[in-house]
């Protein structure tokens, strides 16, 4: 290359090799006003994609429930609305993840996107674990909850699949409802693409439930979105496959290892810093919320909450509205907090909100061997407190089965009754419509 080279501690990066203002004005806005339309949560994911200038190049494989994101993103492509996009339909998952590595690390500045779910992302793993670690923070993978590799053969939503990868080292958020889907999705590179972060980013959300289910939706305008990206993705310092002579493969002895470790936790480490402003932003420009380590559903300002209920995606929303009626018939003010983060685990936050509650109800909906991967997260975060409230661990919903308000009912019974026993941690169990099921 004749270009002058600038010389990093990755290899040599040349500026001028890409010309993103090019890339830039060939964006076609989706919305040039702010508009109210009527979407699902596969399309309010794809909406948000597709308004993203940064975003050129999407990789796909169908795979219920996140088929739809594909078709609207393919479909709008095809017919120029958003100008010269492409999309590439692969052969399978494993495919899918392999271009959105070389893609991505072909030029850190562009946003790669795609959507799969269950064993998709099972399929994946062979990449989704050393992405975790590469500093390529501009993956954005989206991922529509459903139960995972389980027998048997479930379609419907259950974030099995998100927790069974959280050491694969990404930013995991979830998401409930379209709209929060679609901010959600507006704000993840601004915090992967960070460059104390260089993460890619898992956002998701429950199959069924949220993806295939319509509501109204609050579109941006394309114009408002860059704006708000270019306050927080600034240009990449490291050199790519395209602008830049790379000095450093991908294999290392155990003499490097540990080091590497060492730099990506700190990355992540640097996520909790990072989220809350972001999210304060957010907030600010488009007057919703923003990111959010936990979303309090229904808390008082006072924290005065004998029972906390810790639980994921819309049926946290049902808690809340259940919360008042089923407090008074069990004689104890009940709060809710729906998990928005996932991976880093927000510890420290969730101890300043449960400091004072006499008993914790965690509400599981992925089998586990344990106690439940949100139990133990809870668990942890609850251990330094100098009164720990019980932590009760039950598991519902499972494969995306209805928790129905007499399910409600009976989790909320049992967490009391072993709050008064004194147990810490009493055994988890398992609750459907309206009884405790196992252990029987």
């Amino acid at each position: 290359m004749s270009m002058p080279a600038i010389e990093t501690i990755g290899g040599a990066r040349y500026p001028d090799a890409i010309d993103l203002a090019k890339v830039r004005d060939a964006h076609r806005p989706l919305a040039t006003e702010r508009k109210v339309v009527e979407a699902d949560g596969n399309t309010a994911a794809a909406y948000a994609c597709l308004q993203m200038w940064r975003a050129v190049c999407f990789a796909g494989f169908p795979i219920t429930p996140s088929t739809k994101w594909l078709e609207v993103v393919t479909d709008t492509v095809a017919r120029g609305t958003v100008g010269c996009k492409r999309v590439k339909l692969m052969e399978a998952e494993h495919a899918v993840a392999d271009y959105l590595a070389g893609a991505a690390a072909a030029c850190r500045d562009l946003i790669v996107a795609t959507a799969t779910s269950s064993v998709g992302l099972d399929h994946m793993t062979e990449s989704t674990r050393s992405l975790g670690a590469s500093g390529l923070g501009n993956i954005l993978l989206i991922n529509v909850y459903r139960a995972a590799a389980n027998y048997p053969l479930c379609i419907e939503g259950d974030p099995s699949d998100a927790l069974a990868h959280r050491d694969d080292g990404w930013i995991q958020i979830c998401c409930r409802g379209v709209q929060q889907i679609y901010d959600v999705v507006l704000q993840a590179p601004c915090i992967g693409m960070h460059p104390e972060v260089l993460t890619p980013v898992m956002p998701g959300y429950y199959g069924i439930k949220d993806s295939h289910r319509g509501s109204r939706l609050i579109l941006e305008p394309d114009h408002a979105i860059e704006a708000f990206h270019d306050r927080w993705i600034r240009p990449s310092q490291w050199p790519g496959l395209i602008n830049g002579d790379t000095a450093l493969g991908n294999c290392v002895t155990s003499q490097f290892f540990q080091g590497f470790k060492i730099d990506q936790r700190s990355r992540m480490e640097r996520v909790l810093t990072l989220l809350p402003r972001i999210g304060a932003d957010f907030e600010e420009t488009f007057s919703r919320p923003g990111l959010e380590f936990v979303e309090p559903l229904s808390w008082p300002v006072d924290n005065t909450v004998d029972l906390a209920i810790v639980a994921m995606g819309p049926d946290a929303g049902t808690a809340a509205a259940l919360a008042p009626e089923i407090g008074k018939e069990c004689g104890c003010k009940i709060g809710v907090l729906a998990a928005q983060l996932l991976t880093p685990f927000p510890h420290a936050q969730y101890a300043a909100r449960l400091a004072h509650v006499k008993a914790v109800l965690v509400v599981n909906q992925a089998h586990h061997a344990g106690h439940g991967h949100l139990t133990h997260e809870i668990a942890q975060a609850c251990y330094p407190l100098p009164k720990p409230p019980a932590v009760v661990s039950c598991f519902a919903g499972m494969g995306g089965a209805t928790v129905s308000d007499a399910t409600w009912l009976a989790m909320v019974r049992h967490a009391v009754t072993a709050s008064r026993r004194g147990e810490r941690l009493p055994r988890p169990v398992i609750a459907h419509e309206g009884r405790i099921i196992w252990p029987n």
